[in-house]
């Protein structure tokens, strides 16, 4: 078997490193994806959440307009 040169040496020590560089960013991509996923359902989340809230105060506000006109009402009716 021949002796291996310095240079087919060195060589393999890049390619090795720039395996595993590719290993790591490959990696990194998984794991941002699963971010990016879990980012996109928090904000569904949010804005069903935000809509749910604005129901209810939808609700609560057209209750507070109708227990407003029966005051205006008998106030007008004890105003007589």
């Amino acid at each position: 078997m021949a002796k291996k040169t310095r240079l087919v040496l060195a060589a393999e020590k890049i390619g090795a490193a720039a395996g595993r560089i590719g290993g790591k960013t490959s990696k990194a991509g998984v794991v941002a994806g699963v971010a990016a996923k879990e980012f996109i359902q928090l904000r569904r989340k949010a804005q069903k959440e935000a809509a749910k809230e604005l129901r209810q105060l939808t609700k609560m506000i057209d209750r507070m307009k109708r227990d407003l006109e029966k005051a205006n009402k008998r106030l007008r009716r004890s105003l007589r």
